[in-house]
């Protein structure tokens, strides 16, 4: 792609606008030339994020909402996830090793899995997720679906 994008969405902290979130980041992710099984994963770790900003930052109440900035470079994806919630525990966002008797931490690990970068700082507006996903060499010349 020869122009940077940058698209910006404010949504509710109610688990049903999840699947437009869904729908705009694979679609993004498809027009930037990622795999099909690829832009699934992504997709799937940034609704892992969101799932876990509601469940945790926000204790499932749907009356907040979480600004989404979706930013596509010649060479990768940005997922920025900001919110006013309750500041996670920088313990549970560190990498563990998953087992079969680990129940929490999984949506964590799934994030990092699919994601190159994955970063978490409070900022002065709140809490703030970004998620990186490098593009491969035939994504950047080009090659996506909305070429």
């Amino acid at each position: 792609m020869s122009s940077d994008v940058v698209i910006r969405f404010l949504v509710p902290s109610d688990p049903r606008y999840l699947s437009v979130l869904r729908a705009a980041v694979e679609e993004l992710a498809s027009v930037y030339g990622l795999p099909e099984q690829e832009c699934r994963a992504m997709t799937l770790a940034v609704d892992e994020a969101m799932a876990n900003v509601i469940r945790h930052a926000y204790r499932g109440d749907p009356g907040h909402s979480i600004e989404v900035v979706c930013e596509g470079s010649a060479d990768r994806l940005n997922f920025t996830l900001l919110d006013q919630g309750e500041a996670p525990d920088l313990e549970r966002l560190q990498p563990h090793p998953l087992n079969d008797w680990a129940l929490s931490g999984r949506g964590t690990h799934l994030i990092r899995s699919a994601m190159d970068e994955v970063s978490y700082e409070r900022v002065p507006r709140g809490n703030q997720l970004r998620l990186s996903k490098r593009l491969p060499a035939d994504a950047r010349a080009g090659k996506g679906r909305g070429k």
